[in-house]
């Protein structure tokens, strides 16, 4: 009953559009037979009732708005009007939201959950032979040394020229594969839709990532999903790199996060661990199904 008594209720903005369509009706009745009494001023009519329609609707807009002004309310006239997709009192004044369930912040790492990690195809594409392609990434990619370059403390080239002196005999094909990082990771179709889904479901989305300053200067376009998180750590630029418990006290300090509200996605199980150890829960990311159901166990949902 107390639903149907406030369909019923005589609002004051109620009042004011009633007043308004009487006001617009009886104008556009009233120059209508003006115009049939006198044709010759129809135009005349016609600009009168043009300006009357507008004139009618500031009118009321400014009716509105005195209204709300002095009550307090939220209103269509308010300076804040543009907040139609938030959630809002009984007074229509806008209120934070909340996500459902216990978990507020979903941090994500970045290469082969965001992104895909394609250092292999990259080197194909710079006419690496396909017979090279695993003995470089031997002696690069799956070396301590390649964590340099997303620990950010080394330049780019004393990095690449280390890994020559490594491995001599590939020093040809390693210069001419990694003395840039264009083409290293291809952004994944999935990855956009999947954050604005998540912060329309009013989740806060980070990334914590391992990550080097020549892979985002070289692929601005495949790391465009950054436009669309609230933030994060990528190492390079805090000199630090997971799975090093500072990496995670950073952000859990950085964005004012509680640990237990949290949680942090990653494909490298020592990484998820490590979170795990600063108190944030952790899922093991191996596909965007096994990823959403773990999330879903966790109360977390997707518009």
């Amino acid at each position: 009953m107390s639903g149907n008594n406030e369909v019923n209720k005589w609002t004051a903005k109620r009042i004011a559009a009633i007043i308004g369509i009487v006001a617009l009706v009886g104008m556009y009745i009233a120059l209508l037979i003006l115009a049939f009494i006198f044709p010759a001023n129809s135009f005349e009519l016609f600009i009168t009732a043009v300006g009357g329609t507008v004139g009618i609707t500031i009118l009321i807009w400014l009716m509105i708005w005195v209204i709300g002004l002095f009550t307090g309310r939220h209103t269509i006239a308010s300076l804040d009007a543009m907040t139609s997709d938030q959630d809002h009192d009984k007074y229509g004044n806008p209120v934070p939201r909340k996500p459902s369930g216990n978990i507020d912040t979903i941090i994500f790492d970045i290469g082969n959950v965001l992104v895909d990690f394609s250092w292999r195809q990259m080197l194909r594409d710079k006419g690496i032979p396909e017979d090279l392609i695993e003995k470089i990434g031997d002696a690069t990619v799956r070396t301590d040394i390649w964590n340099e370059f997303d620990r950010g403390v080394m330049s780019h080239e004393e990095i690449v020229d280390k890994l020559c002196d490594n491995t001599p005999e590939l020093s040809e094909y390693i210069h001419k594969g990694f003395d840039d990082f264009k083409g290293i990771v291809k952004l994944r179709s999935t990855s956009i839709p999947l954050i604005e889904g998540l912060k329309k479901a009013h989740y806060k989305i980070l990334v914590l990532s391992n990550f080097s300053k020549g892979a985002v200067d070289a692929n601005q376009n495949e790391m465009s999903f950054l436009e669309y998180v609230d933030g994060g750590i990528l190492s390079y630029k805090d000199h630090v790199i997971k799975p090093d418990h500072d990496i995670y006290e950073l952000i859990i300090k950085r964005y004012d996060l509680t640990p237990d509200k949290s949680v942090f996605i990653d494909d490298t199980e020592k990484n998820v661990i490590g979170a795990i150890k600063a108190g944030i829960k952790g899922i093991h990311f191996q596909s965007l199904e096994q990823m959403m159901d773990e999330l879903n166990e966790l109360g977390v949902k997707r518009i």
